[in-house]
């Protein structure tokens, strides 16, 4: 088998000029944040980004993250730092704080933390590289392999995606480890060894150390190979997105379900399963949330398809929580919590009340009596434009309010009577007394679905209709 060439600091260079062509006109790597996280792979990373950072003229910055979970992560860190002083590349040094959901393992939560904290100092037109290389990838996709991925795990980890502000990018792919090996070697540099990478009860150091060797043995070109099958994985993955995202803009046939996260209903459920699968699962991760799984959303797929046509069916998931509605299927269906109540010289002076309920000259009127409550159920209100008590429930549903809505907006009462829901629908003597003083009553939301639904309703240029529920 001939001998891979050398690694060298133009693999980067010319990775990063490719990658920055297949961006928009409007879009620019502002700045390349190097994760550095001491170990061989980010040691090349680092050294040969110092090689091209005067012909590349991005700005740079090395980062290590510090999960303080081995005993040498202070030694770590410091090796970091004092690298980047000798090779006088700007260093910054982040704390990482680990969830303490059982649920997931100490690997899991070590990679959250550490993304969390490279989200802290993202912004605009960021790359963010990591040194994954070639072995890395093939162990990815023969532990997906392993677990039954679709062709979105077997595509492995990807080479550019968006990522919080920007982008993040992994320009090592098509290297082996033994060259960088060669490559920081050849230069006199030291690297940090973190001692779990020997630790065979992790799956991905089984596969590393007794499976990968032994495939070689027979097949000399198995990373190579594991490679091009990822590489087509994620070519193929790649167009089923294009295809989901031509759907989703067909489920969505407004800027209001834009806004509300929601898809038509009925003309999802006339596409075949498999198709709907890709389409949920695009959507889901278009709003940068982990997918069920598919047991979980296979379920799912098939209550909607039996459901009557009033009736609601919903998904659970980590903090996730999918539901029909109506016509629609909504990706954000968390309920809020209620509120138990406030005198309104209470609300008047703050906001934390699922956003903010304001009159406008509060001088003008006398607020004996009057208080702030959540919907409990029952409520009626007189309204100007429409003769006799309506029911609070019938509004909603005309309005097409989804019911995990409905207890967080703002009921304002004077005694026991209801004035105002939010600024939406106004007692007609309520309404009266405002208009008298050259008052106005304004809600400002702090949830972004009903910040939609109010400006719909209040602007009738969306006006949505539902079945009586």
């Amino acid at each position: 088998m001939a001998k891979a060439a050398p690694f060298t600091a133009e693999h980067l260079y010319s990775w990063i000029i490719e990658k920055q062509a297949g961006l928009t006109d409007q879009q620019h790597f502002q700045r390349v944040l190097l994760a550095f996280s001491g170990g061989l792979d980010s040691t090349a990373l680092v050294l040969a980004a110092r090689e091209i950072q005067e012909r590349l003229s991005i700005p740079m910055l090395v980062v290590h993250v510090n999960h303080g979970i081995q005993p040498e992560a202070r030694n770590w860190a410091e090796h970091c730092r004092s690298l980047c002083q000798q090779l006088d590349m700007p260093f910054q040094l982040l704390q990482a704080e680990l969830s303490d959901e059982r649920r997931k393992g100490l690997e899991a939560r070590a990679r959250e933390a550490r993304y969390t904290a490279f989200e802290s100092i993202a912004k605009n037109g960021d790359l963010l590289v990591t040194g994954q290389h070639a072995d890395d990838q093939s162990e990815t996709l023969l532990l997906h392999l392993l677990r039954g991925s679709g062709v979105e795990g077997l595509a492995a980890i990807h080479p550019i995606r968006a990522w919080s502000k920007g982008w993040i990018g992994r320009p090592l792919l098509q290297i082996r480890g033994q060259q960088l090996f060669e490559y920081v070697s050849a230069q006199g540099y030291c690297w940090s060894e973190d001692p779990s990478n020997k630790n065979l009860s992790l799956r991905r150091n089984f596969l590393r150390h007794k499976v990968l060797p032994l495939l070689i043995e027979t097949w000399p070109q198995a990373v190579t190979s594991l490679n091009q099958s990822a590489e087509h994985c994620n070519d193929a993955m790649e167009n089923l997105v294009e295809l989901a995202q031509m759907d989703i803009q067909r489920l969505q046939a407004s800027a209001l379900d834009r806004q509300l996260h929601r898809l038509l209903l009925t003309p999802l459920l006339q596409l075949p399963i498999r198709r709907q699968r890709l389409i949920l699962r695009c959507w889901i991760r278009q709003q940068g949330r982990q997918t069920p799984g598919s047991n979980k959303l296979n379920t799912f797929l098939q209550q909607l398809v039996s459901a009557d046509n009033d009736a609601r069916c919903e998904l659970r998931w980590q903090d996730q929580r999918m539901a029909s509605h109506s016509q629609y299927l909504y990706l954000d269906a968390k309920k809020p919590t209620n509120h138990p109540g406030e005198k309104a010289t209470e609300w008047l002076q703050q906001n934390s009340w699922h956003g903010r309920l304001t009159i406008e000259k509060p001088a003008g009127v006398n607020f004996d009596n009057y208080s702030i409550a959540s919907r409990k159920g029952g409520e009626s209100i007189n309204l100007t434009s429409r003769s006799g008590t309506h029911k609070l429930k019938k509004l909603f549903q005309e309005a097409g309010i989804p019911p995990w809505l409905r207890n967080c907006i703002p009921l304002l009462y004077q005694g026991d009577k209801l004035l105002a829901v939010g600024d939406l629908w106004l007692d007609k003597d309520f309404q009266l007394q405002l208009k008298q003083t050259e008052n106005s009553l304004h809600w400002e939301p702090a949830n972004n679905q009903w910040l939609a639904f109010r400006n719909a309703i209040l602007t009738h240029s969306e006006p949505t209709q539902e079945s009586k529920q």
